[in-house]
């Protein structure tokens, strides 16, 4: 059975999404493995099906692709603006796009936290700047890959 189009709001809804996806993929170092894998979808297909507007947005997918990309869920669908406000004034909110809530941290991410309060502030210091240079390296790496690719 064929899916009928989306309608206007859904597709304009999935055009933000897959703007917003090619702004941050290579920063955020996705690909839509990994989105589905953090996302908990079953396969890849179903990621690139919300980005080309083969699926609907529904609530539950936006506030998922929202934390992934580090995005307010507004930014990709407008109309959850009033939910939204009504949610953050109901409860302790942080706009911290970076605060506890905003991302899906998956079992190895949070045991990688976790060691790393442990360390001494010395240490943390130490690592972090090696994993800043690190992360550089694989960035500076990717895009080139990109760009291979394209060509």
């Amino acid at each position: 059975m064929k899916k009928k189009p989306l309608d206007i709001k859904d597709q304009e809804a999935a055009d933000r999404l897959r703007k917003i996806w090619n702004e941050k993929k290579v920063t955020l170092r996705l690909t839509q493995e990994k989105a589905a894998d953090a996302l908990g979808f079953e396969t890849q297909s179903t990621v690139s099906q919300y980005l080309n507007g083969k699926n609907p947005l529904g609530t539950d997918a936006v506030l998922k692709f929202a934390a992934l990309l580090q995005v307010s869920p507004e930014e990709i669908k407008p109309e959850l603006a009033e939910l939204m406000n009504y949610v953050r004034k109901s409860g302790e909110y942080n706009e911290d796009l970076a605060a506890p809530g905003w991302q899906i941290l998956r079992p190895e991410q949070a045991e990688l936290l976790s060691l790393y309060e442990r360390l001494p502030e010395s240490e943390k210091s130490r690592h972090m700047a090696e994993l800043k240079e690190k992360v550089s390296d694989f960035d500076r790496l990717f895009k080139e890959l990109l760009a291979a690719r394209k060509q």
